[in-house]
């Protein structure tokens, strides 16, 4: 079986790099802490590394402090692991890590992905990266620490939107039964990711929802987020992570964009749908990826043009749907 393969390469390996991709979630962030854990707990460290910060929002996990965005030291590693990538674009400049290893081992869940590893343990059935190192821990310690418990919950509860998004499954919820068995305190994890806001997030919220724009009867709804907003407002822009679902959520609503402005000018774009618009498709178009209920993509363009042609595209998708 591949996860017998992956851990025998686990054991193998003398220095072990785990890269995780740009603008890390909570699936990313907590699926690289528990497979980390896993590691330590036979017996290998591992370094851990992302291009970007974690988002304040996770900084409850233990271990958040210990990613790096470069080598810092050692430059090349026994086997590098991707950690909810879809491809090798998706770390950035840690790619470099990944390139300099001896082996390589690509652990993921999204339809998407492009098998660039050694070694590829992708599972387009699992809710989240996290449900997955869920197994490979099992397989090899049977009974995980609270750490390691603590950091999978976070990962697949934020993948699945607090196991609400139609890619939930009842392995999702096996899975976070048994990880309460482990004794986390699923009251405090819940806090912690969807009620604790800082105020700038808050003020950087009402920012976005004023710049609210709805189209195609109200089919669409368009959210924008500047780099003023963020600048007046004192946010990270870590804190626009679930701001999208609002536009997704009002009445009538069958795709939600939030358009955040990058420094360089350019446009991260988020995508929700309800689930009969495929986002993830969508996101393709445009050189990203995700799911069908929900993904993402950079646009090398400014605001005004990303918005002018993502409502083209969605336009068209909602077409689609009616015929």
């Amino acid at each position: 079986m591949i996860i017998d393969i992956v851990l025998r390469e686990f054991i193998q390996a003398e220095h072990i790099a785990i890269i995780t991709h740009i603008q890390p979630d909570g699936d990313a962030v907590g699926s690289c802490l528990a497979l980390a854990e896993i590691l330590k707990e036979i017996g290998k460290d591992a370094d851990l590394f992302c291009q970007d910060r974690i988002p304040a929002s996770l900084s409850f996990l233990a271990g958040t402090d210990q990613f790096k965005s470069e080598t810092a030291g050692r430059m090349s590693y026994d086997l590098a692991i991707a950690v909810d990538c879809s491809d090798k674009e998706r770390m950035g400049a840690c790619a470099a890590v990944f390139d300099n290893a001896g082996n390589t081992i690509n652990i993921d869940h999204h339809i998407s992905n492009v098998f660039f590893a050694n070694i590829n343990l992708v599972d387009s059935n699992a809710a989240a990266t996290g449900e997955i190192i869920y197994q490979l821990g099992k397989a090899r310690l049977g009974k995980l620490s609270r750490q390691t418990a603590e950091a999978l919950y976070t990962a697949i509860s934020t993948d699945t939107g607090s196991f609400c998004f139609s890619s939930t499954t009842p392995q999702s919820y096996r899975i976070a039964a048994e990880l309460m068995d482990c004794g986390i305190d699923i009251e405090h994890i819940t806090n912690m990711l969807y009620k604790t806001n800082r105020v700038e997030r808050m003020r950087l919220l009402g920012k976005a929802l004023q710049s609210l724009e709805l189209y195609e009867n109200n089919q669409i709804a368009v959210l924008t987020i500047t780099q003023d907003d963020l600048i007046s407002t004192g946010a990270m822009e870590s804190e626009t992570e679930n701001i999208v679902n609002y536009a997704k959520d009002i009445v009538g609503v069958k795709v939600g964009i939030l358009l955040k402005e990058t420094a360089d000018g350019s446009v991260k774009a988020s995508f929700r749908s309800n689930g009969g618009v495929d986002v993830g498709k969508l996101a393709a178009q445009f050189g990203g990826g995700g799911h069908r209920a929900a993904s993402g993509a950079s646009m090398q363009m400014s605001v005004p043009e990303a918005k002018s042609e993502l409502l083209t595209a969605v336009q068209t998708a909602l077409g689609e749907m009616i015929q």
